[in-house]
């Protein structure tokens, strides 16, 4: 919640530098968890998935992803492990709110044809790069309206100052000499003559 505060802060002030530095952080965050999750996952209860024999044997297994932390609700995890099931699939572990571990008999790869779903998909909700996409596009809808409203308050502030330029400014080749004011255009008065 800090890092969302702060990218709202920083593009209400539109300071780049501080923005970038949260991207930043945001993107090794998620690159640090990727690679603790995979290891996590290499490093899982080995199943015996195959015996030596010409007859496939034993159990296939899949890990489930979402991007959204999607499986935390009891809704929504009901409907996946309905839809997996489709394809003989079981839910062998949930392992957070964003990965379930799946394992199925090696003998229901005859039924994946009557699956109305990827029975081999490893992804559920929408897609990362969506996700990736519309983050920065709201935020540069964010940066934008700020920048406009910024615009908007120092027009409103400083739109009724009149500015005026420089007249009579000494022009070279005059040879230095000081320019007066222009004097008032006065039409001269006639003179009575003198009597």
């Amino acid at each position: 919640m800090l890092t969302v505060n702060a990218i709202i802060i920083s593009a209400i002030i539109l300071d780049v530098g501080i923005q970038s530095v949260i991207i930043d952080r945001i993107f090794r965050a998620k690159q640090g968890n990727r690679r603790r999750e995979e290891v996590e996952e290499e490093n899982l209860t080995r199943y015996e998935s195959n015996t030596s024999s010409d007859q496939p044997k034993g159990w296939e297994f899949k890990i489930l992803r979402t991007n959204s932390g999607g499986f935390r609700s009891r809704k929504v995890l009901s409907k996946v492990c309905a839809e997996e099931s489709q394809a003989g699939w079981i839910l062998l572990e949930k392992l957070d709110d964003h990965r379930l571990r799946f394992r199925r008999p090696v003998v229901a790869r005859d039924r994946d044809n009557l699956c109305k779903i990827d029975p081999y998909r490893t992804r559920y909700g929408i897609a990362e790069i969506v996700e990736t996409w519309t983050t920065i596009i709201v935020l540069l809808v964010i940066m934008s309206g700020a920048a406009i409203l910024g615009f908007a308050a120092m027009n409103r502030f400083f739109g009724d100052w009149q500015t005026r330029s420089l007249q009579n400014a000494p022009r070279t080749g005059d040879n230095n000499v000081i320019r007066q004011p222009p004097s008032p255009n006065v039409s001269p008065r006639p003179t009575a003559p003198p009597q």
